[in-house]
């Protein structure tokens, strides 16, 4: 058999100064309590995903900052590294010229200085050996006499592109049917005429 009750709930007696809630107003705050948590509920997890999301555009566009960086890197890597054969290409070949250069200015001072001592070469003199060194020139030959030599020495000096001529020897060698003299002569050769006063 089943009872129902049909009286009215008893009402509690409530405590001194404490408010009285009726059933009725316990009951709306529940129905009121469980929406309130569900869209508080709702709430945050839709503010943890928008901030999710957030920050993982966030991230990404970062990464792809980061591999953008990464990649100018290695473009400017390379560009550095062909900057640097290039500039040890140019001093390379600013070595070279300076080579070439130098050789010429050696060259066209040889050049001279034979053509002076040529020039200088009195007829019955002849050189056996030339050694041309910074500025100084030895020289060995023979003549058929001591004057031709000092002829020869006299030449040199008088060129204005040798000092200090020094006879170092000269000695008399005797062939089948004549007499040769044997010399050694040291100077010092200028590239330019000194200008005579």
């Amino acid at each position: 058999m089943i009872k129902i009750n049909l009286l009215k709930p008893e009402k509690k007696e409530p405590l001194a100064g404490a408010e009285t809630i009726t059933y009725a107003e316990e009951a709306k705050a529940n129905k009121l309590f469980v929406p309130a948590l569900v869209a508080a509920l709702a709430i945050t997890l839709g503010l943890i995903g928008f901030l999710y999301f957030s920050q993982s555009n966030r991230l990404s566009t970062e990464e792809k900052l980061l591999d953008e960086g990464k990649a100018k890197k290695a473009e400017l890597d390379k560009i550095l590294k062909k900057l640097e054969e290039v500039r040890n290409t140019n001093t390379i070949l600013k070595n070279k010229m300076n080579i070439i250069d130098n050789l010429k200015k050696t060259q066209n001072g040889a050049l001279i200085m034979m053509d002076k001592v040529s020039r200088a070469l009195p007829d019955w003199v002849w050189l056996t050996s030339l050694n041309f060194s910074g500025q100084k020139l030895n020289l060995d030959g023979r003549a058929l006499s001591n004057n031709l030599i000092a002829d020869f020495i006299n030449n040199l000096q008088n060129s204005n592109y040798f000092v200090n001529v020094k006879l170092l020897s000269s000695a008399i060698k005797r062939e089948v049917t004549t007499e040769l003299f044997d010399f050694k002569i040291e100077c010092q050769f200028i590239r330019t005429a000194k200008k005579v006063v």
